[in-house]
């Protein structure tokens, strides 16, 4: 049996989350997933290790192939691999969700505070190059720019 899905109730699939073999085939079998628990007595984070390492001797049979226009580069996958285990053993209690997306540029006042901050490094780009506007100086026919107050030739009245 593969991934089910449900890490909170299933100490395997927890296994499965942490060491990235949740997809199908799996490289694991469950059957080796319970024997490695059980051999760390329960303890997670032991056999996650454990698991790990027999992931990575797997993964070293992958090799570069060729076949006309098809080119597979199995080596990849075993040097991302280790990559992650080597991140994983210098600091165990590494997050990697601790990243937040930024989107700059959604709002007229979030370029303008971007483009004042001394930090920031500005490129001159402009909508009307004869006029040498930049978008957030723009006024689009809508409720939106009257309520800040655009005039009728379409320009913020700061």
């Amino acid at each position: 049996m593969a991934y089910t899905g449900d890490p909170a109730n299933n100490p395997i699939d927890r296994l499965r989350e942490i060491v990235g073999d949740v997809w199908e085939p799996p490289m694991l079998s469950d059957e080796t997933y319970q024997w490695v628990l059980d051999k760390n007595e329960g303890n997670e984070r032991r056999a996650a290790l454990e698991l790990m390492r027999m992931m990575l001797f797997r993964l070293t049979r992958g090799m570069r192939e060729r076949t006309g226009d098809i080119e597979v580069y199995g080596a990849e996958y075993f040097n991302n691999y280790l990559k992650a285990l080597q991140l994983i053993l210098k600091d165990p209690n590494i997050t990697i969700s601790l990243a937040v997306p930024y989107a700059g540029g959604i709002s007229k006042s979030d370029m303008l505070a971007n483009d004042l901050d001394p930090d920031n490094v500005t490129r001159e780009f402009y909508i009307g190059f004869a006029r040498r506007e930049k978008l957030y100086n723009q006024c689009n026919p809508g409720p939106q720019d009257l309520s800040m107050g655009c005039d009728y030739l379409g320009k913020l009245q700061f």
